[in-house]
């Protein structure tokens, strides 16, 4: 079961002095903190994985190929990972 991201409210003056030791949660714990400034969130610090996954998710293209991606399993076009690999690895041997 993958790990539940944790989410905390930090104050920025606390952010600034504890970067280090947040940075070290983002990493070993996928921690994500929400950094405000006099009360209101200001700023965001995440993993560059979660940013990437995040932007990923909202490109358009990605999204297009998601919809074909789905047309095709319910046209009964799509393949379990076994087969895909079973398939993969006969190529393989053959050259």
């Amino acid at each position: 079961m993958p790990r539940r991201t944790m989410t905390t409210t930090i104050p920025a003056y606390i952010a600034r002095t504890q970067l280090g030791s947040l940075l070290k949660q983002v990493v070993r714990k996928k921690s994500r903190f929400i950094i405000t400034k006099s009360g209101r969130p200001t700023a965001v610090l995440m993993g560059t994985t979660d940013f990437d996954d995040m932007l990923e998710e909202l490109d358009p293209e990605f999204q297009k190929s998601l919809k074909v991606a789905a047309k095709e399993i319910r046209a009964g076009k799509g393949i379990t990972l076994q087969q895909y690999l079973r398939e993969r690895l006969a190529a393989r041997r053959a050259g």
